[in-house]
């Protein structure tokens, strides 16, 4: 009687337990997001187009910068594109010669207009690589142009405006300093034209990824460093003077490859950076994000990875002091690789995740904070077409 009493008990509990579970995952999968997808557009021709930099407008509107093998390009093109909050395009432009040209970032002049950066061999007087930065007006008409660099290649970094209207360059050189490759930091004008400009460096690779201005005015870099052997990086953050001298730097990491790509700047005179280690236990290579106050005093420090490969490109603050992160991840989603979007509330805390994309490769290289609150990420896809275009996500908190 005892063991029949106890097995209707068991039964009982079992079944308590099996409606419970499927009431969990009915309440799990009900679950509202925070971030919800408004739209995803691609856009390009037939020959292979991505963007790597945003910035916004008003009325909802946004610029970005890439690089383009269609449209009449003579090579591999900078591209420029003014599109309206609906995604639709309202303009778009060419800058570059008859050899590779490529788009690394846009912000706003001080009169409105569009500054782009980028890396260019068409303008190189050495058959190498330098520097290129432009100034574009809002209706797409080149307004000057300049490149910065020596007898052997330069890299773009990041670039920000300096209350005098001028510019602070920051990218990578092997013309000048004393190692392989360090970090290059230029003053420009406001009318493009180089007032100063510094190297700081060891004898092995020093690179710079991105640049932001801080709320107390200065400036702050972020890439990665090599200090012993070669393809150890640690993350590197270095704080400027609107004239582009070093306040102080810092590097940090452990004992494999770490690096840095990304910056937005918070409202208590720090940053948040994203990017990548394959330290930390990572069991290949992870998504990192970082808080630092004013100082390099590191806030809070998370880490995201799966099996495979993930990474922070991009970051930006959202309405509510909070940051978004851009990335990708070829361990989740449909495709070969995937769009990975990550919101971190103000203590580090993660508030939603999502992957984005389709069959084939989707990756995002930058994103922005649009006037009306919304989010939105730029990259390239060839999971909708034939060849990559530019890939664009908005994304509204609900």
């Amino acid at each position: 009687m005892f063991k029949k009493s106890l097995t209707v008990l068991l039964a009982i509990v079992l079944c308590f337990s099996v409606l419970q579970a499927k009431e969990s995952v009915k309440k799990k999968a009900l679950k509202k997001e925070v971030y919800q997808a408004v739209w995803e557009k691609t856009y390009g021709g037939d020959d292979g187009d991505t963007a790597n930099g945003i910035v916004a407008l008003e009325n909802g509107e946004y610029a970005l910068v890439g690089t383009c093998k269609s449209f009449g390009a003579q090579g591999t093109d900078m591209c420029a594109v003014r599109m309206n909050g609906k995604g639709e395009i309202l303009w778009h432009i060419l800058l570059g010669g008859k050899k590779q040209d490529v788009g690394k970032a846009i912000i706003r002049a001080a009169d409105g207009s569009l500054i782009i950066l980028g890396t260019s061999k068409s303008f190189a007087k050495h058959y190498d690589r330098d520097i290129y930065v432009a100034k574009v007006s809002l209706e797409g008409k080149l307004v000057w142009e300049k490149s910065l660099g020596g007898k052997r290649d330069e890299f773009a970094g990041g670039i920000a405006r300096t209350d005098d209207g001028g510019l602070l360059v920051v990218g990578d050189s092997n013309s000048f300093g004393n190692g392989y490759k360090d970090v290059y930091i230029v003053k420009l004008d406001q009318n493009g034209k180089e007032i100063t400009s510094y190297v700081i460096g060891g004898e092995k690779e020093d690179s710079a990824q991105a640049l932001t201005r801080t709320s107390d005015g200065a400036m702050m870099l972020v890439g990665y460093r090599e200090l012993e052997r070669s393809g150890n990086t640690d993350y590197f953050v270095m704080k400027l003077d609107q004239n582009g001298k070093k306040i102080w730097a810092k590097t940090y990491g452990e004992e494999q490859a770490d690096r840095l790509n990304g910056v937005t700047a918070t409202a208590d005179g720090g940053i948040v950076a994203t990017g990548s280690t394959r330290s930390y236990k990572s069991a290949q290579t992870d998504m990192s994000v970082m808080k630092l106050d004013n100082k390099g005093n590191i806030v809070w420090h998370k880490i995201y990875g799966f099996k495979y490969y993930e990474y922070g490109n991009a970051v930006a603050s959202t309405d509510d002091g909070s940051v978004m992160v851009a990335g990708g991840t070829s361990t989740l989603g449909k495709g070969d690789h995937s769009t990975y979007m990550i919101a971190l509330d103000q203590s580090g805390k993660l508030i939603w995740s999502h992957v984005y994309g389709d069959r084939n490769k989707d990756r995002v290289n930058a994103i922005a904070r649009m006037d009306d609150g919304s989010m939105i990420a730029a990259g390239g896809s060839d999971s909708y077409s034939r060849a990559t275009k530019f890939y664009l996500l908005k994304l509204e908190k609900q």
